[in-house]
């Protein structure tokens, strides 16, 4: 039995099939995973002992009337500053890589603007979700009992 593709068929089946089905895919992707994960729980440090170091001042803009959501705003911020922050030298960090593996190993690499764009959007997303977790400190913060 034979099939017959069209160039970008047979590159998209064999790109699905080194991804999904063998074994460099499979790591390759737990690889990415745990590198989220740990991305994740770092930023999430962060702006935990961000947030326990200055945990009075917001104490005292919480008795001065802010709100939780105006306080909130500034920990999103910080956390947009810092997934911006961390990902334009991991952006020029990886164009280097994908220079020196196509150079040395002779693998094509390509950094496509939606493979950017996604990056950029998941920094983000991944950043406001641990500045979200953070902001419980403060929420649960009564200005009365640090004083």
């Amino acid at each position: 039995d034979f099939q017959v593709y069209s160039r970008e068929d047979l590159v998209a089946d064999e790109t699905k099939l080194w991804v999904r089905e063998t074994p460099i895919g499979i790591i390759f992707q737990s690889g990415v995973l745990l590198a989220c994960v740990v991305g994740l729980v770092i930023v999430y440090q962060v702006l935990s002992s961000d947030v326990a170091a200055h945990l009075r001042e917001y104490a005292t803009l919480k008795a001065m009337g802010y709100s939780n959501g105006f306080l909130g705003q500034i920990i999103v911020s910080q956390a947009v500053i810092l997934s911006v922050v961390g990902y334009v030298p991991g952006l020029l960090i990886a164009f280097v890589l994908y220079i020196i593996t196509e150079n040395l190993a002779g693998i094509p690499m390509q950094m496509r603007r939606f493979d950017v764009g996604l990056v950029l959007c998941l920094a983000l997303g991944f950043c406001v979700a641990s500045g979200l977790a953070a902001l419980w400190k403060i929420r649960q913060a009564e200005p009365a009992d640090l004083f």
